[in-house]
């Protein structure tokens, strides 16, 4: 193998590292059902939750390929 196939792939925009997300996005929404539905949690601190938690890790990936 060479090493452009081993490393980490290259994400131009906060949408290409968010769409490499999407099992953390599924997750966080999965999760964040559960809360409110079965533990009673309130929807705002949860639904914050669920997007910045997914949002901050694109965002470091993102940051991460364009160095």
């Amino acid at each position: 193998m060479r090493n452009s196939e081993v490393g980490p792939a290259i994400m131009t925009t906060p949408y290409e590292a968010m769409k490499q997300q999407r099992l953390t996005w599924g997750a966080a929404l999965i999760v964040g059902f559960i809360l409110i539905y079965y533990g009673g949690a309130p929807i705002i601190p949860v639904i914050a939750g669920c997007v910045l938690v997914p949002a901050i890790t694109a965002l470091r990936a993102w940051f991460r390929s364009k160095k």
